[in-house]
């Protein structure tokens, strides 16, 4: 049971913009979709999604997403967008009931409040979700996706939180807290997948890394393998510096010089 492609081609027009990429992903890790901006990774996470036609083939739970029907992947996999904007003034728990009619939890009438709470916005239930700030937003969209494979082992098997840029617009003490929450999603029998920009929470929240490049994958394996000083050069075009912490050995990341402005 895993999430798997092979050979992923996407075109954007006339530009080749994903070049017959393989991906793999397993149940009860966290894998990290990292690398430089225009580098294919969201781009990937939508051909995973099926968002984006594609050549290639992806398997889910050993089943080719291909021949699943709609109701059949919501019931798999929740998909947390980079932006998802609302054009109409629904209150917040509006919003995060989409997302539970979509999966097999719409019975639940306790589940949208306890999605609140485990990404703190407890008490906000019935705010308008224009009025919340960029990071509220984000957070109340995760609620929605969160309610939407609540349980992340199912009667087909393991469920799957695909996430794009889910820390983007949280301030620390948020990008920790969801950091823990999908560790803890992925430590009960889950598969995660998250685009991620942060090296630093990468290296201390995922337990694989996926690193694009030019459309292509760089490198992928565990955390510590991805991110070197090589690869990191590689895929950046700057020097990088992979430094392990004293405390618990946790690798961060620190940039090793900043170019010039002539």
């Amino acid at each position: 049971m895993s999430l798997r492609a092979e050979g992923l081609r996407v075109r954007l027009g006339a530009a080749e913009v994903l070049h017959a990429v393989d991906f793999s992903a397993d149940p009860g890790e966290v894998t990290a979709i990292v690398g430089p901006n225009g580098s294919g990774k969201t781009t990937l996470m939508r051909a995973l999604t099926g968002e984006l036609p594609h050549d290639g083939r992806v398997w889910l739970n050993g089943r080719d997403t291909a021949a699943l029907r709609g109701w059949e992947m919501a019931a798999l996999r929740a998909v947390l967008p980079q932006s998802t904007p609302l054009a109409f003034p629904f209150s917040v728990v509006e919003v995060v009931r989409m997302g539970q009619m979509s999966g097999l939890s719409a019975a639940d009438p306790t589940l949208a409040a306890r999605a609140l709470s485990a990404v703190d916005l407890a008490g906000y239930e019935n705010r308008f979700f224009q009025e919340l700030s960029g990071g509220e937003q984000q957070r109340a969209q995760l609620a929605r996706v969160l309610v939407q494979v609540w349980e992340p082992l199912g009667p087909d098997g393991p469920r799957w939180l695909l996430l794009d840029e889910p820390v983007a617009s949280l301030d620390i003490g948020h990008q920790l807290g969801v950091m823990a929450l999908v560790r803890d999603y992925a430590r009960r029998g889950g598969g995660v997948v998250a685009v991620m920009h942060d090296l630093n929470l990468t290296a201390i929240g995922a337990d694989k890394a996926v690193m694009m490049a030019q459309g292509q994958v760089l490198a992928a394996g565990p955390v510590p393998e991805v991110l070197t000083d090589a690869v990191l050069g590689e895929a950046y075009g700057c020097p990088l510096r992979v430094n392990a912490a004293p405390a618990d050995g946790a690798v961060f990341v620190l940039p090793h010089s900043v170019g010039k402005v002539a």
